[in-house]
C-alpha cells in the first residue's frame, strides 16, 4: 500500500504557511501508467505548498532523466526532463477539475494524492517525438544498422494514375 500512499500529502493538519514535500520517482512508478510504456527513469520532485485558509497552492519543481525508446530506430536513449508546474486546489461541494491547473475539492477531504498530477506533469515532459539526440558533429544518434535496414525496404510508393502524368510535356506560350 506504500506506493499509493507514498505520494498522499494529508494538509488538514498542517499550519498556515508554507510546505516542502520532497518525492523520488523511479522505474516501479512509471509501470503503474498504461501512457509510460517503454518509459524508465528516475525524477527528484519538490513541492512546496502554500497552504491558506481557503486554498491550497502546489508548486512542483521536477528534474531527472527517462530512459525513451527512440521512434526511429527502437533503441533506448536518455532524455533529461526539468519542469515546474503549478496546481491550484480550492474548496467546495464535490470534486471538480475547473482548468488543467484549478481543481476542486469537497470541503472535508483531509488528504490529497498527487501521483496523477505527478505522472500528467512528467507527461508534459516527454517529447512527442521521441528520437536519439544528435551528436556533436550533427550526426544522429540512432542505429545506423537499423536505419540502413529501413532504408533499404523502404520503396516510396507511387500510384500509377500520377505517373502517366509525369509523361505529359505541357507548352510554354
Amino acid at each position: 500500500m506504500k506506493a499509493v500512499e507514498e505520494f498522499v500529502i494529508p494538509f488538514k493538519g498542517l499550519s498556515v504557511g508554507d510546505h516542502v514535500f520532497k518525492f523520488e520517482i523511479r522505474n516501479e512508478f512509471f509501470k503503474g501508467f498504461e501512457y509510460f510504456e517503454n518509459v524508465s527513469g528516475q525524477a527528484n520532485i519538490i513541492v512546496n505548498l502554500l497552504k491558506e485558509s481557503n486554498m491550497l497552492i502546489f508548486d512542483f519543481n521536477i528534474t531527472g532523466e527517462l530512459n525513451l525508446q527512440c521512434d526511429r530506430c527502437l533503441g533506448f536513449f536518455n532524455h533529461k526532463i526539468d519542469g515546474q508546474h503549478k496546481l491550484f486546489v480550492k474548496f467546495g461541494n464535490e470534486f471538480l477539475e475547473e482548468s488543467e491547473d484549478v481543481i476542486i475539492i469537497p470541503v472535508k477531504e483531509n488528504r490529497i494524492d498527487l501521483r496523477q498530477f505527478i505522472f500528467e506533469f512528467i507527461s508534459l515532459l516527454v517529447p512527442v517525438k521521441k528520437v536519439h539526440p544528435v551528436d556533436e558533429f550533427g550526426e544522429s544518434g540512432c542505429d545506423t544498422e537499423i536505419i540502413d535496414r529501413i532504408n533499404k525496404y523502404s520503396k516510396p510508393k507511387t500510384d500509377p494514375r500520377w505517373d502517366a502524368l509525369k509523361g505529359i510535356k505541357l507548352s510554354k506560350k
